[in-house]
């Protein structure tokens, strides 16, 4: 009967954790989702007077699946937001009062920053949001923005800026990955084989999980 009744508990236990586990790292609806392992259909370069640069699907280095993107630049322009853009080809919807996070992952050959910039495609061009001096270090690291939306759109676009305005060392060639657009508050995810964040379920269960182990 022993047996049991400490198998009973340990599958309570598990579904607890497997329950508090996707609650931390569960996303209800992605806008946008790219792991670049279809290659850059959904994105374009766009680049004005003076401006040039390169993305390449690298398929050597990558947090997610086998591919990412690298862009080697080779001028950045006059020094607009954005006269050196990577443009999201997939429209995206908002509405006004809601919350939204855009999260994505970089690294650089030396330290450099990005910027990112979320505006209308289309008359007036209304900006909904625009961060600058993201930083990109020669590791793999994600950054996120999480933002209320100040208006209702079914045509935004969503871009990096790798001008000369608002970036450090601009030239520098830098990889991005895993970029996501999605409802709510930023959810993290353990994609580096780092140790879960620890599920902290109160004195009250561990006293309990404490007295079954010990057999009271």
């Amino acid at each position: 009967m022993m047996k049991v009744k400490y198998l009973s508990v340990t599958v309570l236990l598990a579904a607890l954790f497997m329950t508090a586990t996707v609650g931390i790292y569960a996303v209800e609806e992605f806008i946008m989702e790219e792991d670049f392992e279809a290659g850059q259909a959904n994105w374009s370069v766009a680049t004005r007077p003076g401006a040039a640069m390169e993305l390449i699907i690298d398929d050597d280095d990558s947090v997610t699946g086998k591919k990412s993107a690298r862009f080697e630049i080779s001028a950045v322009g006059g020094g607009g937001m954005h006269d050196l853009t990577l443009d999201c080809n997939i429209p995206i919807g908002i509405e006004a009062g809601e919350t939204y996070t855009v999260d994505f992952w970089v690294k650089a050959e030396k330290d450099r920053t990005i910027a990112i910039d979320l505006l209308m495609n289309h008359d007036p061009w209304t900006n909904i949001f625009r961060i600058e001096n993201i930083p990109v270090t020669t590791e793999w690291a994600v950054q996120h923005h999480t933002f209320v939306s100040i208006l209702e759109d079914a045509n935004a676009v969503f871009l990096f800026s790798f001008s000369r305005s608002s970036n450090l060392n601009p030239l520098v060639t830098m990889w991005i990955d895993h970029i996501r657009f999605y409802e709510g508050d930023f959810e993290e995810e353990d994609l580096l084989g780092l140790p879960p964040k620890a599920v902290t379920f109160g004195n009250k269960l561990s006293g309990t999980w404490g007295m079954i182990k010990s057999g009271n």
